[in-house]
């Protein structure tokens, strides 16, 4: 069977819009509605078919008719937990209803975003089965990521384990549960930071600052490195939890470690700081 030549676009877009004031999706950027700006970024990078996350379905055909696109709409999955994760399970569902080969994951409020920063995370899964960008500052941009297709299907029951386990998802969880990962340092994705530039509050839609400094190279993380896995003893699950702190503070990645510390002081009722 021939590989795809274009990786699927999965557009994040079921955020409530809280601190921004109302759906910042279809805030107005130069023009356009931050949706179709993301949505033409994906297609400039080839991404095809194009998939929207939303909360629900009639908000997502509303937004197929912003769009002027037959986008596939994706509700979330029954009974999942929340967290900004939790639209991933859509994702990952999605892998596994479509056949997808690969996906790329794109949040609907950076209406700056480069098409050649898609293309590089598609391209990254040559060399592992998943990508993301990593910032200058050991944090990554973690709503925007790639995935093989039968990997992230993969990973539907123990993404529904960790929100089983602390009632939430974080965007970082399908990548730390990754076999092998690629981190793209944000510098080499990008001609700007603008492009990594979210809309969270109105003034953001001004100054159209990003929070984070541009990374440079590229990361691959093997196989063997330390996994988050629901389900198994408590102690040897926060043995691990400790091992992939450290890995990654090893590693000088900031936003992984803080998550496994994070997991440490939740599950394990350790402090948070180094792991030992």
């Amino acid at each position: 069977m021939p590989v795809p030549v274009h990786p699927a676009a999965v557009v994040l877009a079921g955020g409530e819009g809280r601190r921004f004031g109302g759906d910042k999706i279809i805030a107005l950027v130069d023009g356009k509605t931050s949706l179709e700006r993301v949505v033409e970024a994906a297609w400039a990078a080839g991404a095809s078919p194009i998939l929207v996350a939303a909360r629900d379905g009639e908000r997502c055909r509303r937004y197929m008719g912003i769009t002027g696109l037959d986008l596939i709409c994706l509700d979330d999955p029954p009974g999942t937990c929340g967290g900004p994760g939790a639209a991933l399970l859509a994702a990952a569902e999605a892998a596994m209803e479509y056949s997808l080969d690969r996906l790329v994951v794109v949040p609907g409020d950076s209406p700056w975003l480069e098409p050649r920063v898609v293309e590089a995370l598609d391209a990254a899964l040559g060399l592992a089965e998943a990508a993301a960008i990593l910032h200058g500052d050991g944090f990554l941009e973690s709503l925007l990521q790639a995935h093989r297709g039968e990997a992230l299907a993969a990973k539907l029951c123990p993404l529904r384990g960790l929100c089983g386990l602390r009632g939430e998802l974080r965007a970082s969880d399908p990548l730390r549960l990754a076999r092998s990962l690629a981190l793209i340092g944000s510098g080499e994705a990008a001609a700007s930071a603008t492009s990594y530039a979210h809309i969270n509050t109105r003034e953001a839609l001004r100054t159209r600052a990003p929070k984070n400094p541009l990374g440079e190279g590229i990361h691959i993380l093997p196989p063997w490195r330390p996994r988050p896995r629901p389900g198994v003893p408590v102690a040897w699950l926060c043995g691990e939890l400790a091992r992939e702190q450290r890995y990654y503070e090893d590693l000088g990645i900031r936003h992984l470690a803080r998550q496994a510390g994070r997991d440490r002081q939740l599950i394990c009722g350790e402090a948070a700081g180094p792991g030992t």
